[in-house]
């Protein structure tokens, strides 16, 4: 699997996660199953508990029992908010109940009189017990007993009369000490003891010789007894986060183990016997002190799954081939510099996470793990594959090392170099200097928007770079995110003789958070210019200066991000019922695995911090000062081969030939047809293009869109001439845009006058029909077919829409409108329907109102907000934009758009969907939004460095018109939608 897929994989380590605990959680209580007898008693007892279970009941159910409950076997009173068992049980004959299901309440006590005492199954766990009554000593026919996430302190000591018992769960409890009584439980099979306060392993678990799973992870053991190994039967033990620094070798007399959890641990080396535990199947050592492979797994030949992630490993032994059954390797964040050969030979493999490492070249024929469907390889210095073939998973390394193997390997140093920076900041005088070569340059003024020139540095080394000069103009802000890639060297281009310390976030503070988002770990130069503008002393103030805030800036996200984890770390030490007691309560509802998953996020932000070189190189680009310095610069930067590896990368030199000859033909576009005789030349036949072409685009080389029905029978290679296409619909003046329109001189007044209309509704509405684009992409626009193609590329990018496309017959003859959403100036649409609280028939309504918040505390996507309009096309009608609202409906249920700036550097900028509905009809809302929400999150998946979060509004603070509402994490919402409709939706982050 690759990059975009990580959901998938979460979803899978969930899955195998939850496999291996119904292990020691299963069910099964009583003869005959009890199933028909509960489904009988309550329909919704027999359907699959939701994993992510997040919203508790709101009041307790007003329970009607049938007058005869002598034939119920299983009796379910799950999540029913209940504080105390129903007086409608008390005194009714129960003789042949076998399992009783009181989890997920509120019960603070447990009255044994209501305890029949044949009960064979009884589920406690999720309420809010501190005590167990000694009565529950009569209950001799037990055998399954769960108290976990409760708040018991202490057992009672006649625990141990409960002979029959087999699984016993008591996990996230507050449990110091085990009483002595607990050795007397002789056929205990499974028990479950993770997330309490034991200081040590308690020696009356030695006793228990029928054992054969045990959790004892989250306690701070410390060590294990030398003689553990008294626990021969023994199948599943772990011990996550239990504060070990060594294992005795008595723990390799578990000859019976097959799962084994060491992770979160100290641990550096494994017991001399290790290898003796040959039936272990799954062995988890991750984030522990191993500084290398530990050579004793190696012998473990029944091996399948194996987690040795967030160690210090450099090196994996040859020898790992021997691992013949391994289903799962995960080696990510490491400090590994390369794979052995042998790896190929693992063809089981189906899980191999690598992330976060030091590889630079992938074994030969690492193809031929064909298996692999969860891939993960970011954060690697890749040069052979190419990052950019890696990332599209293993059957695209297969067909690169195919080629490679076919052709020649070539070697062409060729860099991204990107040039921002506010307008006049200086950029394109300064480009100029550094491409021409010669001491004096005649200088010309920039304003074409987005250009692009190559640079040829050093002739002897071949080394070139690609500079792109985006323009400082806001009116590109849409179009300049699509120029940003990983792998690029930034420089950020500021004008000295115009900086002033106050507006240090316009010039610098802005661009910095800009290039994080979008583009975590990239290098940025920071050059002044004007400097023959400004004295010496001006020049180092205002140098320090901009570093000084540069480091205050860093260190306020890092304070943001780091006291918003410990706040996590906080409630994660809570247990899961007090966060969910009260709506006020710090991450309210949300379970613990989002909490970590939200942990990991903030942690991989913190680590995504821009490598900024320093000192700020001031130049003049009338004097033509410090430039050959600043080249000098950019190319020693640019052959740092740790900082930019991907300027060594190897290609097949036929995949290189054919690069070069898409650059030769000077159409806007080649059909798939031109494309593939071109590959011919290129020594690559039709099937091997496919790959040639995608690593082209991944590497923005040219577009190919593979996953769009009509523009993947095209390729876009002529980047120039599309950039000049996107420079026209951009930059806003309407005299350059008039003049494109009035070059024909045979043109009559009326006709002049209908242009200058057409003009005045683009940059006030930003609607234009399609034969008036035609006009203005002149020359490059040839053909009707030209146009299409041009308008479907556009939408696919996001920039504009069609407003009257049919959704299956075509326009026969009427004129096609499309609308550029970044350029619509009226400040609010008609909403009428919306602010009066009607239906589209009239009625009033009362009415509840769904909303939901994406807050940006440190940067909002620049033309999110207009990609984001264009999206969201498809899924509504009767639409009304403004410039930072949409109000549209879907179907007969009204939706609304809006985003809301920030007022000042403290305050985020907000984007918000809402929608409502009555209140019996509430589901219909969260209906009409989802594909909004989905949409809006496959466009912040483009910025992996984005900080943000989401919440849900409260709705009777919205109808008081609360100035700030109360906010929920936005989970809540998603389990609740689930609960009413039983459809599954894909997730939005944690709030």
């Amino acid at each position: 699997m690759t990059e975009p897929e990580s959901g998938k994989l979460r979803a899978a380590r969930l899955w195998r996660d939850l496999a291996l605990r119904s292990r020691k959680l299963r069910g099964g209580g009583g003869e005959g199953g009890g199933g028909s007898a509960l489904c009988q008693l309550f329909p919704d007892a027999g359907k699959e508990e939701d994993e992510d279970d997040e919203v508790a009941a709101a009041t307790a159910l007003d329970l009607a029992l049938p007058p005869d409950l002598s034939d119920v076997k299983v009796l379910n009173l799950d999540n029913r908010a209940l504080e105390a068992l129903p007086a409608a049980l008390a005194g009714r004959p129960l003789e042949n109940l076998h399992a009783l299901i009181l989890r997920r309440n509120r019960l603070l006590t447990l009255p044994a009189t209501a305890l029949p005492r044949r009960l064979a199954e009884l589920d406690l766990s999720h309420n809010r017990l501190q005590a167990l009554p000694e009565a529950l000593a009569s209950l001799r026919g037990l055998r399954r007993l769960c108290l976990g996430h409760n708040r018991l302190q202490e057992l009672p000591c006649h625990l141990g009369a409960l002979r029959l018992l087999e699984e016993l769960e008591l996990s996230f409890n507050r449990l110091a000490a085990l009483p002595d009584s607990f050795g007397l439980l002789s056929r205990l099979r499974a028990l479950d003891l993770d997330h309490n306060k034991l200081p040590g392993f308690p020696r009356q678990l030695l006793l228990l010789c029928a054992l054969e799973e045990l959790d004892l992870s989250g306690n701070r053991l410390q060590a294990l007894p030398d003689d553990i190994g008294a626990l021969r039967g023994l199948k599943l033990l772990w011990l996550s986060g239990a504060s070990l620094l060594e294992l005795p070798e008595g723990l390799c007399q578990l000859g019976s183990l097959e799962s084994l959890m060491l992770d979160n641990n100290g641990l550096a080396a494994l017991p001399s016997q290790f290898g003796q535990l040959q039936r272990l199947k799954m062995l988890n050592l991750s984030s522990n002190a191993f500084q290398e492979f530990p050579g004793a797994v190696l012998l473990l030949q029944g091996l399948e799954e194996l987690y040795l992630s967030r160690n210090r490993l450099s090196t994996v032994p040859e020898a790992v081939s021997g691992l013949s059954r391994l289903l799962t390797l995960w080696l990510d964040n490491n400090r590994i510099r390369y794979l052995p050969d042998s790896i190929v030979y693992l063809g089981g493999l189906e899980e191999l996470v690598l992330q976060g490492n030091q590889i630079a070249i992938l074994p030969d024929d690492f193809g031929k793990l064909a298996k692999v469907s969860i891939w993960k390889i970011k954060d690697n210095p890749l040069i052979q594959p190419p990052y950019e073939v890696c990332m599209k998973g293993i059957p695209y390394i297969a067909a690169y090392q195919k080629e490679l193997a076919q052709s020649q390997p070539a070697v062409k140093p060729r860099l991204k170099l990107v040039l921002m920076g506010l307008k006049d900041a200086g950029k394109t005088a300064l480009r100029q200097c550094l491409t021409s070569g010669q001491q004096k340059v005649h200088l010309v003024q920039g304003s074409k928007g987005v250009e692009v020139t190559n640079w040829t540095a050093d002739v002897e080394r071949n080394l070139t770079f690609i500079v792109y000069d985006l323009a400082g103009d806001q009116s590109y802000d849409v179009i300049k995110p699509f120029f940003l890639s990983p792998g690029a060297l930034y420089t950020l281009v500021v004008n000295l003789k115009a900086y002033v310390s106050k507006h240090f976030y316009p010039y610098v503070g802005y661009f910095l958070n800009f290039i994080c988002a979008k583009v975590p770990h990239a290098v940025v130069c920071i050059v002044g210019t004007h400097s023959d503008l400004c004295d010496d002393k001006e020049l180092e103030e205002k140098c320090l200066d901009i570093h000084h805030q540069i480091a205050l800036q860093e260190k306020k996200k890092c304070d943001i991000l780091q006291d918003l984890a410990q706040k996590i770390d906080e409630a994660l030490g809570q247990d899961y019922d007090v966060r969910a007691s009260s709506p006020h309560a710090a991450f309210y509802g949300v379970n613990d695995k989002n909490l970590r998953r939200r942990k990991a996020q903030l942690q991989y932000l913190l680590n995504s911090r821009l490598q900024i070189l320093s000192p700020v190189l001031c130049v003049s680009c009338l004097e033509c000062s410090n430039i050959q310095r600043l080249r000098d610069k950019l190319m020693s930067v640019a052959e740092h081969r740790e900082i930019f590896p991907n300027l060594h990368r190897v290609l097949p030199k036929s995949w290189q030939m054919l690069e070069e000859l898409h650059f030769k033909p000077q159409e806007l576009w080649l059909t798939w047809w031109d494309s593939a005789r071109l590959g011919l030349q290129a020594g690559l036949t039709e099937d091997r293009l496919q790959s040639a072409l995608s690593y082209l685009h991944e590497s923005g080389k040219l577009l190919y869109f593979e996953d769009n029905l009509t523009l993947k029978e095209y390729v876009f290679h002529n980047l120039t001439k599309l950039i000049d296409i996107l420079n026209v619909f951009f930059q806003r003046d309407a005299t350059v845009l008039l003049q494109k329109l009035l070059s024909d001189t045979n043109m009559d007044e009326l006709r002049a006058t209908q242009l200058h209309h057409y003009v005045e509704g683009f940059l006030l509405h930003g609607l234009l029909p399609a034969h008036i684009i035609r006009l203005l992409l002149k020359p490059h626009i040839k053909t009707l077919e030209d146009l299409q193609l041009i308008l479907e590329l556009l939408e696919k990018m996001g920039l504009c829409y069609c407003i009257n496309k049919p959704k299956s017959k075509p326009l026969n003859g009427a004129t096609a409108w499309h609308k550029f959403p970044c350029y619509v100036k009226n400040e609010v649409p008609h909403a009428e329907a919306w602010i009066n609280g009607t239906s589209p028939a009239g009625q009033s309504l009362v009415i509840e109102q769904l909303q939901i918040d994406y807050s940006f505390p440190f940067i909002f996507p620049p033309g999110l907000f207009a990609r984001f309009s264009v999206q969201i096309n498809s899924h509504v009608v009767h639409r009304s934009d403004g410039k930072f609202q949409i109000f549209a409906y879907r179907g007969k249920v009204p939706v609304v758009v809006s985003y809301r700036p920030a007022s000042s550097l403290l305050q985020p900028d907000t984007l918000s969907i809402a929608s409502h509905a009555s209140l019996p009809n509430i589901w219909t809302a969260w209906q009409a939004i989802t594909p909004l929400l989905e949409e809006l999150n496959v466009l912040l998946q483009e910025w992996p460095g984005l900080f943000y979060t989401v919440h849900v509004l409260c709705s009777k603070c919205l109808k008081r018109g609360s100035p700030n509402p109360h906010t929920f994490p936005a989970r809540l919402l998603y389990s609740l939608y689930r609960r009413l409709t039983g459809y599954r939706v894909q997730k939005v982050p944690l709030g």
